[in-house]
């Protein structure tokens, strides 16, 4: 475990020093550096990393956000796996930068009927501060390729293909989302998941 949070604090200073790319003044053409060493520069955790495991195989789900000078935020999960070797982004949360997105939870889940495991990352979003909030979730996979290395769906761009139907809190009446938190949407799911 030591050593899992000693790579990951490594890993937030690869993603936090400047990037050597990123020289504003650079004449370097930056669609000739391969996109792998292209690392963005963040200044948030969203959430602790998570470690998993899945028939045999070990990876790490780590949720990283942004902070812009507007003050708009993005959100992006990186899959850390094949022994600490491979760190691919697994998803990337655009309307959460511009403030409206909240990560709740984030979570691995097995389904019990079929043994397939997921990575869930639960949002909520502020209609009106102290009245009205949806909540929606968005499952990740977990697979393992044909070159044996287990990795979490690899997904980049609007998520609104993945993210599951919206519920709401409202506070002027009794309407109340069933899974507002990790715990009731752990329920939700076992109770869609049973069929």
């Amino acid at each position: 475990m030591k050593y899992k949070i000693v790579l990951f604090m490594l890993l937030s200073l690869i993603f936090t020093i400047p990037n050597a790319y990123s020289d504003e003044d650079s004449d370097e053409d930056l669609d000739s550096i391969p996109e792998e060493y292209q690392f963005p520069k963040y200044n948030n955790i969203a959430h602790p990393p998570i470690n998993v495991e899945y028939k045999g195989h070990k990876g790490t789900a780590m949720f990283l956000s942004n902070t812009f000078e507007d003050g708009r935020r993005n959100l992006e999960v990186y899959f850390l796996t094949n022994n600490n070797k491979e760190l691919n982004k697994a998803y990337e949360l655009y309307t959460y930068q511009y403030g409206g997105d909240e990560l709740v939870s984030a979570f691995e889940y097995a389904d019990k009927k079929t043994g397939d495991k997921y990575i869930y990352i639960l949002l909520k979003h502020t209609l009106e501060p102290n009245v009205s909030y949806s909540y929606r979730f968005t499952e990740l996979p977990l697979f393992i390729e044909d070159d044996g290395i287990l990795r979490a769906l690899f997904f980049i761009g609007d998520d609104n293909g993945f993210s599951k139907f919206t519920c709401i809190d409202d506070f002027e009446t009794d309407r109340r989302c069933e899974y507002s938190t990790k715990e009731g949407l752990i329920k939700y799911l076992d109770r869609e998941k049973k069929w």
